[in-house]
């Protein structure tokens, strides 16, 4: 006990007889930490903000959609929505759900043509999954063959509130039809591709225009999920055997490759970064032992072993690493603390225009987020940094000792 308390106060004693060199290898490790876990930070900020915008235009976390929907995205063969479906989604903790009829249609006018999916929805579980910001009213079981638009299509063709225009499409039989569809309402949400692309009407006026035999039943060619996290997807996948499962990944490949380009980015950055600032810091390290080579072969000679030696270097590395923790982690708090709540506002480097990636809108200002990863990010970084220089540093200085015996 005594001679632990001893090389505690010997290490204290030579970190501030070397202080300089001490607060620069502290300082050092600190900065470094702080720049690679704010950057982890904000790109897990922007990863989650880019994923919630991903979802929230109509896809969901999870979509469980019928077999010939998956197969081919074909509206022919729905299936009925049942209780036991929505009692199993609320087992699994889905916070919200919408079963969709889709389907695959275009407009034409003199302003020029669009690709539409109409969307065949139960408002009630859709506006609970989904809240459009909507001019005029969303649809209705009393609607006769309304429809609600997105602010893009209507701004495009010049559509308004009461206009109402022809959708084409083919029928459950594959027969080409046309229907005259009233505007109930325009929305905003997402982006413009989104709101250029979706249409709404309600499943009896879905039913009435596309099967053949209109169905007293509500029905669904995919069911979208809302739901706290993909953690369980094996799960999700094993109690819906008879139906097939896609996540939000799966339905927007082009959206998971940039998170995971991001992901793998940070990864990369940390070793650079790392590698860069154990280079910068391990001549400053092997100098503060170097110096001390005369003083450590004296007390080699009254007694230090090995042992003591490297329990000497281990305190001293400590004492190091808990300044640098320290630092870097209560600085990181207050940083992101404040960052998290405010956002950092990128909207002036495109003159306030919103910038839209595979229909995404991407968000504008970011808000940089805290985890405890990043505490374990900035002990492991710490760790490798100080740890691998001291190592280092106490291993060529102990051969030096050696050598001069």
């Amino acid at each position: 006990m005594d001679k632990l308390k001893y090389l505690w106060h010997f290490s204290l004693k030579s970190l501030k007889r070397h202080w300089g060199r001490s607060l620069f290898i502290s300082l050092s490790v600190s900065l470094a930490v702080i720049i690679a876990v704010w950057v982890a930070a904000f790109f897990d900020g922007l990863n989650t903000q880019v994923e919630e915008s991903v979802v929230n235009t109509n896809i969901g976390y999870y979509q469980v959609q019928t077999p010939s929907y998956f197969q081919t995205t074909d509206s022919t063969e729905p299936l009925i929505w049942t209780k036991e479906i929505e009692e199993e989604l609320k087992k699994l903790g889905a916070i919200s759900y919408s079963p969709e009829l889709v389907l695959d249609s275009n407009l034409t006018t003199p302003e020029g043509s669009a690709t539409l999916i109409a969307l065949g929805v139960l408002p009630e579980y859709h506006q609970k999954m989904l809240s459009l910001k909507i001019q005029g009213e969303f649809v209705s079981q009393s609607d006769e063959k309304d429809v609600v638009i997105g602010a893009e299509l209507a701004k495009i063709f010049k559509f308004h509130l009461g206009d109402e225009f022809v959708l084409n499409y083919q029928d459950q039989k594959g027969e080409l039809r046309s229907e005259l569809l009233r505007i109930k309402g325009i929305y905003q949400y997402g982006g413009s591709l989104f709101e250029k692309k979706y249409i709404y009407l309600h499943q009896k006026t879905w039913k009435s225009i596309f099967l053949s035999e209109p169905s007293q039943d509500e029905l669904f060619n995919r069911i979208v999920v809302m739901t706290p996290s993909l953690k369980e997807e094996k799960t999700w996948r094993k109690s819906f055997q008879a139906l097939k499962l896609r996540t939000w990944k799966d339905l927007n490949p082009e959206m998971a490759v940039v998170l995971d380009f991001h992901d793998g980015m940070i990864n990369f950055f940390f070793v650079i970064i790392g590698v860069t600032i154990l280079m910068t810091i391990l001549t400053p390290v092997r100098m503060l032992w170097e110096e001390r080579v005369s003083e450590l072969k004296m007390m080699k000679i009254i007694g230090l072993s090995k042992k003591d030696f490297w329990k000497l270097g281990m305190v001293e590395s400590f004492l190091m690493m808990s300044a640098a923790l320290v630092v870097s982690s209560l600085s990181l708090a207050f940083i992101l603390g404040i960052q998290s709540k405010t956002g950092i506002d990128f909207r002036f480097l495109n003159d306030g225009v919103s910038v839209e990636r595979a229909g995404i809108k991407l968000p504008g200002i970011i808000f940089p987020q805290l985890y405890l990863k990043h505490l374990v990010q900035t002990f492991c970084f710490v760790f490798f940094v100080l740890g691998g220089s001291y190592a280092w540093s106490l291993y060529k200085t102990h051969q030096k000792i050696e050598g001069e015996r």
